[in-house]
C-alpha cells in the first residue's frame, strides 16, 4: 500500500505540469490585381504580333483588303475575368494620326496609304482614344481579336518596292 500514494502524487503533479496543446493561428493571403497579357498566359507572354501582309500588287486602283491571323497582326490577350480593357492602335511609323496610316518603301521616301479597322465590313477605324477598342468585360478565357486591313486605293502605279509600317499595341485597363 505504500505505492499508492506515490502514484497519486506522481500523477497529480504531471497534469499541473502539462498545459499542453496549446494552439494559435495564423492566416494566409494573397491579393490579385488586374492585368492582361499579349498572348495566351503570362508565362508564354509575345512581344511580337506578327505582320498583316496585303501581297503582291502592281495596280492598286481598287485597293486591297487583308485580314489579320494568330501570329499574323491579330490581338491574342489574355486578362484577369471581368476587368475593362481599351485596346488602341497607334498611327504607326509614317502616319500623322490613325485616321492617316501609311506604308513606307523601305529604300524610298514613297508613300501607300492604309486603314486599320474592327469589322469585317471595315467601317469602324481601330484607332486610339474613342477609335480604341473597348471591352468592357473580359472573359475567362484567352480572346483573339482579328485585324481588319485595307490598302487604299490610288491612280497609277506605285513605285515598285517593299512597303513597311509598324504600329504599337497599347493596353489600357
Amino acid at each position: 500500500m505504500r505505492m499508492l500514494p506515490w502514484l497519486l502524487v506522481f500523477v497529480t503533479a504531471q497534469s499541473a505540469a502539462d498545459l499542453s496543446p496549446v494552439s494559435r493561428a495564423f492566416q494566409v493571403q494573397a491579393v490579385v490585381i488586374n492585368g492582361c497579357v499579349f498572348g495566351t498566359s503570362a508565362s508564354s507572354a509575345v512581344s511580337d504580333l506578327g505582320t498583316i501582309d496585303f501581297g503582291t500588287a502592281t495596280d492598286l486602283s481598287s485597293g486591297r483588303d487583308a485580314v489579320s491571323t494568330a501570329g499574323n497582326g491579330s490581338v491574342t490577350l489574355t486578362c484577369t475575368p471581368g476587368m475593362s480593357v481599351s485596346v488602341a492602335l497607334g498611327s504607326g511609323l509614317h502616319g500623322a494620326s490613325t485616321s492617316a496610316r501609311y506604308l513606307k518603301r523601305v529604300n524610298g521616301a514613297e508613300l501607300l496609304a492604309y486603314q486599320l479597322y474592327q469589322d469585317t465590313q471595315r467601317t469602324t477605324v481601330w484607332g486610339t482614344g474613342a477609335q480604341a477598342l473597348t471591352i468592357n468585360n473580359f472573359p475567362p478565357s484567352t480572346q483573339t481579336y482579328t485585324v481588319y486591313a485595307r490598302m487604299l486605293n490610288r491612280s497609277g502605279f506605285p513605285v515598285a518596292g517593299e512597303y513597311r509600317d509598324t504600329v504599337v499595341v497599347e493596353l489600357s485597363y
